[in-house]
């Protein structure tokens, strides 16, 4: 099955079953009406630290525009910011959220400003542990409506519920591996850098280039570990290690299906801008059809990954023959 298959097939799922649109519906409804969790001082202290830097004769004369950008840059991230978006994971389990991506819109409740980074850690910390919980749930409902896959269909309440925990706990432990293995490549990896560019500050920029795209592989390469866990219910490095597999014997098709959905999700994102300009009634319609696209992306993932292993299977079964 092709990338343009996959995600036909995918809102062909999610137009039988409108059902699968309700959590994230319920999600958007419940960030319109929480109070926005505001980090607008703490940057606000940081964008003044830009400014008096700019006020600084030498440095304003090696660089007369960039210090009050980045100031006006985090005063703008300060009047848009909500920590209760992280509620929304749409990184990891695809979730579809309008408010979270257009984070100027305003819901009905005014903000609440957070001065404290040790508050801001902690709230974040909280609403992004959630926010797992909300996705691994959202996928689960998304892998029981598709009929291919590992994991068992037509759960009780009570075993779903209890592989929604798991699935949570998985990803977390994941998240945690993930994270120092990244710190391993990083730290290094910017001394590298550093070095390269204090000998020679075109080596510098190559470096740099080459070790970022290095981290986009390394993305790549994981880009379905958490289908893999909820989909077929593997436990962390059996998902892992079939992410890995799937992307190097599919590398140009997985890069052109996330290319695909990217530019479809943006594209109707700038649509959906628009129509929020319609006040409340332009809000709910671009809800609605934001979490219909999203839904239909999430559940084409679904199809890519699971169609890809069968066919993977199956070439190893007939090689076998």
């Amino acid at each position: 099955m092709g990338i343009i298959d996959s995600i036909s097939t995918g809102y062909r799922f999610v137009s039988q079953r409108p059902g699968l649109l309700l959590l994230p519906l319920l999600l958007d409804a419940l960030l319109w009406v929480l109070p926005r969790w505001s980090v607008s001082p703490l940057l606000g202290r940081l964008a003044d630290f830009y400014t008096d830097l700019a006020a600084d004769p030498q440095l304003a004369e090696e660089s007369p525009f960039a210090l009050d950008q980045m100031s006006e840059l985090l005063m703008l991230f300060g009047e848009t910011s909500n920590l209760a978006q992280f509620l929304v994971n749409g990184l990891l389990y695809h979730v579809p959220s309008l408010l979270a991506t257009l984070p100027g819109i305003k819901g009905t409740h005014p903000s609440v400003e957070v001065d404290s980074i040790g508050a801001a850690g902690l709230l974040s910390l909280l609403f992004g542990l959630a926010g797992l919980l909300i996705g691994a749930t959202y996928m689960n409902l998304l892998a029981q409506n598709l009929p291919i896959g590992e994991g068992q269909k037509a759960l009780s309440v009570n075993i779903l519920a209890g592989r929604i925990v798991r699935h949570w706990l998985r990803t977390i432990g994941f998240l945690v591996f993930f994270g120092i293995g990244l710190l391993m490549i990083y730290i290094p990896g910017v001394i590298g850098v550093t070095v390269l560019a204090l000998i020679s500050p075109v080596l510098g920029s190559g470096a740099l280039f080459l070790f970022g795209g290095l981290i986009m592989v390394i993305l790549l390469y994981l880009y379905f570990v958490t289908t893999a866990l909820v989909l077929d219910d593997l436990a962390i490095g059996s998902a892992v290690r079939r992410s890995i597999h799937l992307v190097r014997k599919n590398f140009w098709h997985t890069v052109g299906f996330v290319l695909l959905t990217t530019l479809i999700s943006t594209g109707m994102g700038l649509l959906f801008r628009q129509v929020t300009q319609w006040h409340t009634l332009g809000v709910a319609l671009a809800t609605l059809g934001n979490t219909f696209i999203g839904t239909g992306l999430a559940m084409s993932l679904l199809v890519f990954y699971r169609t890809r292993i069968l066919a993977m299977q199956q070439q190893e079964t007939d090689s076998f023959a």
